[in-house]
């Protein structure tokens, strides 16, 4: 089923309410629903994306009316819309959350792209770049505009780019040298600079921001740099924090104080970290090959994906103690989470 039927019987639903009833006006119910967004990066050029309701734990395989044969890297809210980075096919596409594709892939300018994020106007997408011996030592931002999905202009950032967030009036991206900082306050886009760690190593890899407005972007060797977005100042490196290698994926809890991570080795754990003290808690334990994380905006719940051998993934809900709450089979290789929600009558 997809989610236009989900909307179409809710609006028919609403039809009623205003007409039926011996010609009196009746109040309708407002009601809610929490989608996860599912990433399924794919077994070579087959990615999909799964609606993941967290009302009821149902799942909705496939909703988009459009797929693309690609390697599916990861999926963006932006404003209203859904921006879905490919690689294989190096490409950005554009959904509403009725699974409606929006223009056509761009995919001029992109090499390598990995994650996104936009401002009112912009959406921004990390890109490795070229391979130069085994390595990525030239990546850059792309640059569209929102409006009408053209290219705008690149950004050079050092080397090995992934996670990319625009927050206040700046633009951070992680890398293999550290977190670049560029302006959003005019169209130029200037770098303003960087922040590099002391005493952790490995790629920059994902951001959050907490409940006080301070920034935390996690490491690939393991450990998390927490920073004043504003000054670009260090308030605390804590290298001994689980952050998986290979993704470095990280979030936080919906009251903000409490950065979620993981790793996979020796065993696999979820922990919270506390933003005041960096006390960590663990959460989460298991025999898992943990692929994907995310924390619900709206419920709080942990979610992850389990990913075996042969490359089928599990998706795991757990409330935020760590009680595992349900699963659900998802599709291949599960690599990415975001959330949206949505009001109907």
């Amino acid at each position: 089923m997809k989610t236009t039927n989900i909307l179409a019987a809710a609006i028919a639903a609403t039809s009623f309410l205003f007409t039926g009833c011996l010609g009196d006006p009746v109040e309708p119910e407002v009601k809610s629903a929490y989608v996860a967004v599912v990433v399924n990066n794919g077994n070579g050029q087959n990615g999909s994306v799964n609606y993941y309701f967290e009302n009821d734990g149902s799942m909705i395989k496939d909703p988009f009316d459009y797929s693309y044969n690609a390697t599916y890297r990861s999926i963006q809210m932006v404003g209203d819309r859904l921006c879905l980075v490919t690689n294989d096919k190096d490409a950005i596409l554009y959904f509403d959350i009725m699974g409606r594709v929006l223009g056509s892939p761009r995919t001029d300018n992109l090499q390598t792209p990995r994650f996104a994020t936009a401002t009112t106007n912009y959406t921004f997408v990390s890109n490795w770049g070229e391979e130069t011996g085994g390595s990525y030592q030239s990546s850059y931002i792309t640059v569209f505009n929102k409006s009408d999905y053209s290219f705008y202009k690149k950004l050079p950032c050092g080397s090995q780019a992934e996670g990319i967030v625009a927050y206040k009036d700046r633009l951070f991206v992680a890398t293999g040298e550290g977190v670049e900082v560029f302006s959003t306050l005019n169209t130029d886009f200037v770098l303003e600079g960087a922040i590099h760690a002391s005493t952790l190593t490995g790629n920059a890899k994902h951001f959050v921001a907490d409940s006080l407005g301070f920034m935390w972007v996690s490491y690939a060797n393991g450990g998390l740099l927490h920073f004043d977005p504003s000054s670009r100042r260090i308030i605390r490196e804590l290298p001994n924090v689980p952050v998986d290698a290979e993704t470095g994926f990280i979030a936080i809890t919906k009251d903000g104080k409490k950065v979620i991570s993981y790793a996979n080795t020796p065993q696999a754990t979820v922990v919270a970290t506390d933003i005041l003290t960096g006390e960590q808690t663990v959460l989460i334990e298991g025999n898992y090959n943990i692929t994907a994380l995310g924390v619900s905006p709206f419920t709080n719940d942990i979610l992850i994906a389990d990913t075996a051998s042969g490359g089928e993934s599990t998706f795991m809900a757990f409330d935020e103690t760590g009680h595992k709450k349900g699963e659900i089979n998802t599709g291949t290789h599960t690599g990415y989470i975001t959330f949206f929600g949505y009001y109907y009558y």
